[in-house]
């Protein structure tokens, strides 16, 4: 079994363990030591970094209560040898502020609003906590953020303490451990919070720095809250204000009201879309007349073809529909990477298996009824050459 310093002081990031063994695998070399600093992934927490003489750790595991380190290059490391290590101080102080960050604002949702943290995963980037509600109003979240932050500012002790596992339940814990054992190690926020574990944490509260909620999201019966500690909130918070600062200034605005004028905005080109589609309504019977005047003659069989420049496809599918309603052809219409084919019935020809053979010859996908069909990602090259040359995929 591996002696875990980090379970006594999580502030160590230089040591020297002797080496127990070494071996050779697909993911480079797999150390084992007698003692170790270094931080398995475990209980939602990412493994430690560093170097173990001068072989970078890339990763670390924990296999059956031994601390298994991952070095891309062992030519340095000998069995029985006493090594020193070292610890990547910047990604531990980051591990440890999102885990004591963590059990903060665990226990801030079960006094804000009585919601539960059923699991916790702190990332390279953003953490999250499922909470067992499937509901939670703006302002419950708001209240267990202030909370949270409110026990970050105090500065309050964080502590380790080791309790037999019989004397349990004399703690107020948030959570009851799943496993049973005959010690538990406990990490008390002071005064606030109580939970067996066996992570990395800071040694007071206003280390772990600023709380923030950045993101939510509903998975079936739980709430999922993504969340920021630290230097990480902080990097959050510079580049958002950088960029409200620059919407605002392209909008000639303070910031605090970047969002009325972006309001304002989209309500402006709401309106102007209406009325550009108003007016390409009342184009649509000339231009349709202009089309029908360039139909080709294909074994019989009418077809209007013809590609069209824009970005809303409705306009293309309208055009189609138009053009069929009014005229005994089928109406084969490109637009970017997007064809759609209508055909009025008097042509005989099915829709669908005209984009099938576009499909057939072009790529791309697609389908529908005999009367229309439509498909999507051709190259709109593609497409030109088609509406140029339409009898490629005609049967007829």
């Amino acid at each position: 079994m591996t002696e875990k310093l980090y379970h006594n002081d999580s502030y160590m990031i230089d040591f020297e363990a002797e080496v127990v063994s070494i071996e050779k695998s697909k993911d480079g070399y797999l150390v084992k030591l007698n003692k170790t600093a270094f931080y398995p992934t475990s209980g939602g927490q990412l493994f430690d970094t560093g170097m173990i003489k001068d072989c970078p750790v890339v990763n670390v595991i924990s296999e059956n209560d031994e601390i298994i380190h991952i070095v891309k290059d062992s030519l340095d490391i000998r069995a029985g040898e006493l090594v020193p290590c070292h610890i990547d101080w910047e990604r531990r102080r980051d591990n440890m502020q999102k885990h004591t960050g963590q059990h903060i604002l665990s226990q801030a949702f079960v006094r804000a609003c009585t919601a539960e943290t059923v699991s916790a995963r702190l990332g390279e980037d953003d953490s999250t906590i499922d909470l067992n509600t499937a509901n939670l109003s703006d302002e419950d979240i708001h209240r267990a953020e202030i909370l949270a932050n409110q026990i970050v500012f105090e500065n309050r002790p964080v502590s380790v303490s080791y309790i037999p596992g019989d004397r349990l339940k004399e703690l107020p814990l948030r959570k009851i451990p799943d496993r049973s054992e005959s010690e538990y190690r406990i990490i008390e926020v002071d005064g606030f919070d109580w939970s067996a574990c066996g992570g990395t944490h800071c040694k007071s509260t206003g280390s772990v720095g600023m709380i923030k909620i950045i993101g939510l999201e509903k998975i079936r019966s739980t709430i999922r809250l993504r969340f920021l500690t630290g230097f990480g909130a902080l990097e959050d918070y510079h580049w958002r204000l950088e960029q409200i600062e620059n919407i605002s200034n392209l909008l000639t605005r303070h910031g605090r009201e970047t969002e009325a004028a972006v309001i304002q905005l989209l309500d402006e080109r709401d309106s102007y879309r209406r009325q550009v589609s108003s007016l390409k309504k009342s184009m649509l019977p000339g231009l349709i007349e202009d089309w029908i005047s360039k139909t080709q003659m294909i074994s019989g069989v009418k077809v209007v073809a013809i590609y069209l420049e824009g970005n809303d496809f409705n306009e293309a599918k309208g055009a189609a529909l138009g053009i069929i309603n009014k005229y005994p052809a089928a109406a084969i219409i490109g637009m970017n990477d997007k064809l759609v084919v209508a055909v009025n019935k008097e042509t005989k020809l099915s829709a669908s298996d005209i984009i099938k053979k576009a499909v057939e010859i072009y790529g791309g996908k697609g389908g529908g009824s005999p009367q229309i069909a439509q498909g999507g990602g051709f190259r709109p090259e593609d497409l030109q050459v088609l509406i140029a040359h339409p009898e490629k995929v005609l049967d007829i």
